[in-house]
């Protein structure tokens, strides 16, 4: 099931990457202000460069006031063409920035929500698998130079013929557009080159009946050995998911408890993604939102804990990690602190630095302690668990 480290990710993530096309924003802000100053070669005026290349310095500095305050100092006073310019770049870096940001999170969900159908399309796998079996099985003449028993086969397998008859899986593979007509290669390739070769299933298959123990075990084996390891069907799913290496694990789980329950029809269920898409939905998107709001303010707690680094020292990754801690630290009471340190130590150390795991847990360790005496940090309910 669905647990709350994957989600985590998926709000760093979505982070990340609007941290990126931020950057992106702002390089086409500063094109913006360079058009506006730049020298009018058709124009019969006199064109003061000099004059026009102050004015856009002034402007980028401007803009950078901009993003970081959302206005210009009081104090400053500049040249109302320079403030018109930098405003009307800062407004077009902000609005695509906002959109760049609502779109990176519903991408990540979309892609969280995916991960049932990848899940749907493993079982409608060994469904296809089967089919090949049975056409193999009735086969009135074998290859003299590959013989392969036949005594019984995957589609005799009572886990599978259940799977077969299913009328729930049915329609979750129609539903969500789960068609081999296209792909039979991808599926004749797994069942020749890799479930024939396959000791354990050939050893199935000499025996012309099964008990459901040894049925159970067999697809499982297929499961995990077959379609989970060998190089076609595992590059084909690669190939489908970007982000296979961070869902496989819990496709995989998924899978295996389905295939558990299905010993015989009063006890199958295909295993739910999550207990509750909304909830989950909602932790992704405010995690999301209070980072970008708070980001300033996160720099400030940062800065004081790192008083010898320079953020910009930081690694991008290390950094939307630390503030996507302090999301979760200060804005989710429910949550202990433990856990949440944790589990930002685990993102920090598979997605960052090898030296990122120690560096997140030495930050937010010293920072928690800090927040929680000065009242920042206020924990309730489940989240006052193993907090001293």
């Amino acid at each position: 099931m669905l647990n709350r480290r994957l989600l985590r990710t998926k709000a760093v993530q979505a982070l990340y990457a609007r941290q990126l096309t931020a950057d992106a924003n702002r390089l086409l802000a500063l094109d913006h202000i360079e058009e506006a100053f730049a020298p009018d070669l058709n124009s019969m005026e006199f064109q003061d460069k000099e004059k026009l290349s102050g004015m856009r310095k002034l402007a980028n500095i401007a803009l950078d006031e901009y993003i970081k305050n959302g206005k210009l100092s009081e104090d400053e006073e500049l040249p109302d063409r320079v403030v018109r310019v930098a405003r009307s770049a800062y407004e077009a870096y902000d609005r695509q920035t906002k959109s760049d940001g609502e779109k990176l999170v519903r991408r990540v969900l979309n892609e969280t929500e995916l991960i049932h159908v990848d899940f749907v399309r493993i079982l409608s796998m060994l469904i296809e698998l089967s089919h090949q079996a049975k056409i193999d099985r009735e086969r009135k003449y074998d290859d003299p130079e590959s013989p392969f028993p036949k005594s019984s086969g995957l589609n005799s397998n009572r886990v599978i013929q259940l799977l077969v008859e299913d009328k729930a899986l049915e329609e979750e593979i129609i539903r969500n557009g789960i068609n081999w007509s296209n792909e039979m290669g991808v599926i004749r390739k797994t069942y020749r080159d890799a479930l024939r070769k396959d000791e354990v299933y050939e050893a199935y298959c000499k025996e012309a009946s099964h008990t459901p123990e040894e049925d159970q075990a067999l697809v499982q084996h297929v499961l995990r050995q077959v379609i989970l390891k060998h190089e076609v069907p595992l590059d084909y799913l690669e190939q489908r998911d970007l982000y296979w290496a961070d869902h496989s694990e819990l496709i995989r789980s998924l899978a295996i408890k389905t295939l558990k329950s299905a010993d015989d029809t009063s006890t199958f269920q295909l295993a739910p993604l999550t207990k509750d898409w909304e909830e989950d939905r909602e932790f992704v998107e405010e995690l999301c939102k209070i980072v970008v709001a708070e980001s300033d303010q996160y720099d400030l707690y940062l800065d004081d804990q790192l008083k010898n680094w320079e953020l910009e020292r930081i690694a991008l990754v290390d950094l939307i990690i630390l503030k996507t801690a302090l999301a979760e630290l200060i804005h989710f009471p429910g949550i202990p602190v433990k856990v949440t340190i944790n589990e930002f130590i685990e993102i920090a150390k598979r997605y960052s630095t090898p030296k990122s795991g120690k560096f997140v847990n030495g930050v937010l360790d010293v920072l928690s302690v800090k927040l929680a005496k000065e009242g920042v940090i206020r924990k309730s309910g489940r989240g006052l668990i193993d907090n001293k």
